[in-house]
Order: C-alpha cells, then sequence, then structure tokens
C-alpha cells in the first residue's frame, strides 16, 4: 500500500462527532479546506486525506491497481476517525464524485465491521459519467486493461462543468495536484464499482444523505435518485437536488445552503 497522505482537524469544542470526507477523481482534500472550517464550526473533528494516485499521496497519478485499494485508504482515515472521536464517539463519511462513490462501495465492504459509521452524506455521486462512451472505445479500454493497464490518457473532464464559479475554476486549471489523466486500469475499475455499487444497494445498514447537481454534466444526475430509491429504507435518509447546480455542490454559488443542510441533517442522525 502506497503512503497516504491524512490530515486531521479537530474541531475547537468537539461533539463527539468525527467526518471522514473523501475527494472526488482527477482532485485532492486540500481544494476542501472551507468544507472542514464549516464542519469544524459545528463542533465536528474531520479526518481527510488524498486517495493512492492523487493529491499528496503516493503512486502513479490518475492510477489504481484495483479499487480496493481507495477502501484501505479510507479504512484508514475511519481508524482514525473513531480513534479521534473517542470511545463513545460516532462516525460520518462525506464522499464528494467518485469520493461518493468510494464511500457506497466502503459501506457495502467494510460498514458491517465499522459499528460506529452513523451516516454518509454523498455530493453528486459517480454512479456513471455524463457522457456516452462509444462502444468502441469501451472495448479499446478493455484490451489496454490487459495489456497496459497503467498506460494513462487525458481525463476528459471539462473544467467548464466543475462549478458556475469562475474563480474556482481557474484556481483549479492553475493547481498542479489537479486535472491531469486517469490509466486504463483506473477506468476498469471505476466501471466495476459503479456497477457494484447499484447492485449492492441493499448493504447500506447507515442513512444517506445524497445532494446532487442538477445541471451536472460530469455525472449522470438522472442516475441519483434512482440509486436513492433503492436503498433500505432509513428515518433519516434524504434526497436533494439542486436544480441549477454544476457538478462541485461545495463550490456553487449556493454552497452556504448546501454546507448548512449537510449540518441540519448530521445533527439530526
Amino acid at each position: 500500500m502506497q503512503a497516504i497522505h491524512t490530515e486531521v482537524f479537530k474541531a475547537g469544542q468537539s461533539t463527539g462527532l468525527a467526518a471522514v470526507l473523501i475527494h472526488g477523481a482527477s482532485d485532492h482534500s486540500a481544494r476542501y479546506r472551507h468544507v472542514i472550517e464549516t464542519l469544524n464550526a459545528g463542533g465536528i473533528d474531520v479526518i481527510s486525506g488524498d486517495l493512492p494516485g492523487f493529491g499528496r499521496s503516493k503512486g502513479l497519478h490518475g492510477h489504481i491497481d484495483r479499487f480496493g485499494d481507495y477502501l484501505e485508504a479510507v479504512d484508514g482515515w475511519v481508524r482514525e476517525a473513531e480513534r479521534v472521536a473517542g470511545a463513545a464517539g460516532r462516525v460520518v463519511m462525506i464522499g464528494h464524485s467518485m469520493g461518493g462513490l468510494v464511500a457506497v462501495r466502503y459501506l457495502q465492504e467494510y460498514g458491517a465491521q465499522r459499528e460506529r459509521i452513523i451516516g454518509a452524506a454523498l455530493s453528486s455521486p459517480l454512479l456513471r459519467v455524463a457522457v456516452e462512451i462509444p462502444a468502441w472505445k469501451r472495448q479499446i479500454a478493455k484490451v489496454l486493461d490487459r495489456a497496459i493497464p497503467k498506460l494513462r490518457m487525458p481525463s476528459g473532464i471539462s473544467t467548464a462543468y466543475l462549478t458556475r464559479n469562475q474563480e474556482v475554476v481557474a484556481q483549479y486549471e492553475l493547481d498542479p495536484l489537479c486535472g491531469g489523466v486517469v490509466s486504463a486500469r483506473w477506468y476498469a475499475e471505476i466501471q466495476r464499482a459503479m456497477e457494484l455499487a447499484k447492485r449492492e444497494a441493499g448493504k447500506i445498514a447507515v442513512p444517506i444523505l445524497l445532494l446532487q447537481a442538477g445541471a451536472d454534466r460530469i455525472v449522470a444526475p438522472e442516475e441519483a435518485e434512482p440509486f436513492f430509491r433503492t436503498l433500505p429504507e432509513r428515518e433519516n435518509n434524504k434526497f436533494l437536488c439542486y436544480g441549477d447546480c454544476y457538478h462541485e455542490l461545495f463550490n456553487e454559488p449556493e454552497q452556504d445552503v448546501i454546507l448548512a443542510e449537510l449540518l441540519e441533517w448530521v445533527a439530526k442522525l
């Protein structure tokens, strides 16, 4: 397992609740400082970091040998969150985009072993990419996955679709830890993970807050509500769609409202 960049952000007055915050693809945790500050102000400790192959974690940028490497990294953060929260503390997960997919798969694979997780918030979770990929490209990807799994190609994500906040877009484009390339194996592992996430929705045993950007052109927004409806019924399950918002909900002009919704939901767990 590659060295994983991890950071702990303690609240001034902790409520005994710790959040594990998981970033998206071609992304890194430092871009979520304003989210962390909001959570800390609400008395929530935060454990975050960079997934393998992204940000300040080691590994070939944009490559993963197996999706399970992400889950193992997150399990380390969850264990740290349990430690930080204390013996009677609780843990909530927050995942954006690919981080939402990672959170879903983590709950499906590790949830039964981590009884102190009390809920998860998913921001524009990656359940299907917004752009339909031609069949011939999918076939080539399968061949490359077997033959040259580390071959990397541009991710194809248009920065214009991230957020309507042009200042954030400009910062993203100048950030050396953002964007770039993804490998053939990464693509294949993401495809498998998305299918498993939807097929095994019934394994999720905690309440889910699903926040979806209605004008998302990076992940397919129409996948969100059907997935949500397949989850086991929980008192605090909640689905919210922000019709005008682009992909990065926490960076949209409505971010204060969205973060307030997040804190309000967490407080009810």
